[in-house]
């Protein structure tokens, strides 16, 4: 009997720092039968120190954002949310998949020197890094990896 896919949505306001990274880690922690997508309230760039900072752990970010509107058909399992505003989004507009909220502070306006700013994304990567590692123990068929 074939088991059906885990799908899972990473959730945020704009889909280009907190979200990629969260979906990156949780690709990389989670089985090949876990799907993972992220998407925003708004869709924006992809912020280069996102790449920057998942790159030097050797971890993927997809380049491609989207917008809720994209995925809000899609039956998820889980979802994932780092702002208030996509918390309510998501209690609001699904209804089969268990909701999760880490509150988190928006790296899009992240100010300072470059050295301020980097040292920012790699703080919440850090964070998300836990979190996810933590999730992917707890509710996915985990992959056995340390990035």
């Amino acid at each position: 009997m074939k088991t059906m896919a885990l799908k899972i949505l990473v959730l945020s306001t704009t889909n280009s720092t907190l979200g990629p990274m969260a979906q990156g880690f949780l690709d990389y922690y989670s089985s090949k039968k876990t799907q993972v997508l992220s998407a925003g309230i708004e869709s924006q760039p992809i912020h280069q120190m996102t790449l920057k900072v998942m790159d030097s752990l050797g971890i993927p970010v997809e380049k491609s954002r989207r917008n809720f509107e994209a995925v809000e058909d899609i039956v998820f399992d889980y979802i994932i949310t780092f702002s208030d505003k996509a918390h309510l989004l998501a209690k609001s507009r699904t209804k089969k998949a268990t909701v999760f909220h880490l509150k988190m502070d928006s790296l899009d306006t992240a100010q300072g020197s470059d050295t301020d700013i980097k040292n920012a994304f790699k703080a919440s990567r850090k964070e998300l890094q836990a979190y996810c590692t933590e999730f992917a123990e707890q509710y996915l068929q985990k992959k056995n990896k340390k990035a």
